[in-house]
């Protein structure tokens, strides 16, 4: 039996890198496809030439909001499986077999690509390593669900958990947000080693970075924990147009097209 799967790629000014991304995917999905989300560069022209379905966000929305649009894209287009990674050129595309297979074996519903996994061999600097440790244990602490990783990008899930999981964060305390949804939602969470690469400098400030995750890590653990209160419906609707042979309705529904030129 053919498995769908779909390769979700949420990008925000990444027209360096995605389009190298986008092309060592195709080869483990049944489509690439990049949201774009509200960048200003040239990310949907590359993400489009290199062979993705792009769904282009006319705002930033953030990660989440990325997230959430490529979690309705595999419910629309059946899939029976969605894989996310990102598209700065950190995670490695052809470990997709070796994150999707817990997941086709039925041994997961979401498997996390992890750095931190006894068999991963990847380097993380240190400063990002311990930061990502205390995330780690504190991820685990709020939401009752171990990982060794909980900031990794590079997942799976299965139709099971993309169909039930109730996305309400936009940033990227986004993969916090998921453990919560694994405990509330009863989805086996599964680890996968990955490795990473850190040529390029990080895109933003890590220190920044880590007082918002935080900062929302102590909302989601006050909202599920105490007051016992979980997303009742996933982030709305971002107004959003297609650069692709696709169309993403905001109905939800999909509609075939030419493929459009791109002004980006």
């Amino acid at each position: 039996m053919v498995t769908n799967v779909v390769v979700g790629i949420p990008a925000y000014n990444e027209g360096q890198t995605i389009a190298d991304v986008v092309k060592r995917a195709l080869p483990h999905a049944t489509c690439v496809v990049v949201v774009d989300d509200g960048s200003v560069d040239a990310t949907s022209a590359e993400a489009l030439r290199a062979g993705a379905i792009v769904i282009r966000h006319e705002q930033n929305g953030g990660k989440g909001v990325a997230v959430a649009t490529l979690f309705q894209y595999a419910i629309d287009a059946d899939a029976d499986v969605l894989v996310l990674l990102d598209g700065d050129g950190q995670h490695d595309p052809t470990e997709i077999p070796n994150v999707v297979k817990p997941c086709l074996m039925g041994d997961a519903d979401m498997v996390v690509g992890s750095r931190f996994h006894r068999a991963s061999t990847s380097y993380t600097p240190r400063i990002r390593r311990l930061g990502q440790h205390a995330f780690n244990q504190l991820t685990a602490l709020a939401s009752g669900v171990p990982c060794s990783d909980s900031q990794s990008g590079f997942r799976a899930f299965n139709r099971r958990a993309f169909c039930a999981m109730r996305l309400s964060e936009a940033s990227f305390s986004i993969e916090s947000e998921m453990q919560f949804e694994c405990r509330v939602r009863q989805l086996r969470l599964g680890e996968a080693p990955i490795n990473c690469s850190y040529a390029l400098p990080p895109k933003r400030n890590v220190l920044v970075h880590g007082v918002i995750v935080l900062s929302r890590l102590a909302t989601m653990a006050l909202q599920h924990r105490t007051l016992s209160q979980v997303p009742a419906k996933p982030l709305p609707a971002t107004p959003r147009s297609l650069v692709s042979n696709d169309v993403l309705l905001e109905g939800g529904g999909l509609e075939p097209v030419l493929v459009m030129a791109t002004g980006d």
